[in-house]
């Protein structure tokens, strides 16, 4: 049985990719904001509130769940934010906000998890989500915080690769276009969701390079867009 430790157990993505770790007989250590939603009890689900900004927090809880369960096998990194600005609108402040929700959470998590797995015989997988914007900058120019954090996320998967490339430790990206949310459903009213993608495809795309045949796959970054 693998353990996965997972950031962002209870969010609109979250959710559907504990499930399906959950139905393969994983063992999931899910991160959830504290005060915020929960997630049901269930076999093999460990839920740890914790503020993923905490960085402190964040290595007691890596060393933590290796401790426990022998090992992380691998880390989905879900946890980010959202939001709009040209670079006219865009102030500093905005930067540092989606600084810290979307890469200063990843890279707290990530940082304790590769020295873990550093150690571990069989290395170990890493998912961290991208985005478009990060990758197309005219799809980014009117959502310039949110950019840039998102290409800080790609660049960290990068330098992982290249640090755990003798070590058997890969980091997948993940590209999503939009995510068929509930949250994005009610921001975007207008749009034709059957374009988007759906969570649980997400969910088994997040199985597939950490545990199933995507795992010999080296240094990927998959554009995850459907028809969006």
């Amino acid at each position: 049985m693998s353990t996965v430790l997972l950031t962002g157990g209870a969010g609109g993505l979250g959710r559907s990719v504990t499930r399906q770790l959950l139905s393969k007989g994983h063992t999931v250590v899910a991160t959830l904001e504290p005060g915020g939603h929960t997630l049901d009890p269930q076999p093999n689900l460990f839920p740890h509130a914790l503020d993923l900004t905490d960085e402190a927090g964040c290595r007691q809880l890596v060393q933590q769940v290796a401790a426990d369960h022998g090992g992380i096998d691998a880390a989905i990194l879900l946890v980010g934010g959202f939001a709009m600005g040209s670079l006219s609108e865009t102030n500093f402040a905005d930067i540092e906000k989606m600084f810290r929700i979307n890469f200063q959470t990843a890279y707290q998590v990530a940082r304790p998890v590769f020295e873990q797995m550093s150690q571990q015989p069989g290395g170990g997988r890493l998912v961290l989500v991208g985005a478009r914007p990060a990758l197309v900058p005219s799809a980014g120019q009117h959502m310039v915080a949110y950019a840039l954090s998102k290409s800080l996320v790609i660049q960290l998967s990068e330098l992982i690769n290249a640090a755990g490339k003798s070590k058997n430790i890969v980091s997948t990206v993940l590209v999503p276009s939009t995510i068929d949310t509930p949250a994005n459903r009610e921001a975007m009213p207008d749009a034709d969701p059957d374009n988007w993608v759906k969570p649980d495809d997400i969910a088994e795309l997040v199985d597939f390079v950490t545990f199933g045949p995507g795992k010999i796959l080296r240094e990927p970054v998959l554009k995850v867009y459907n028809k969006a």
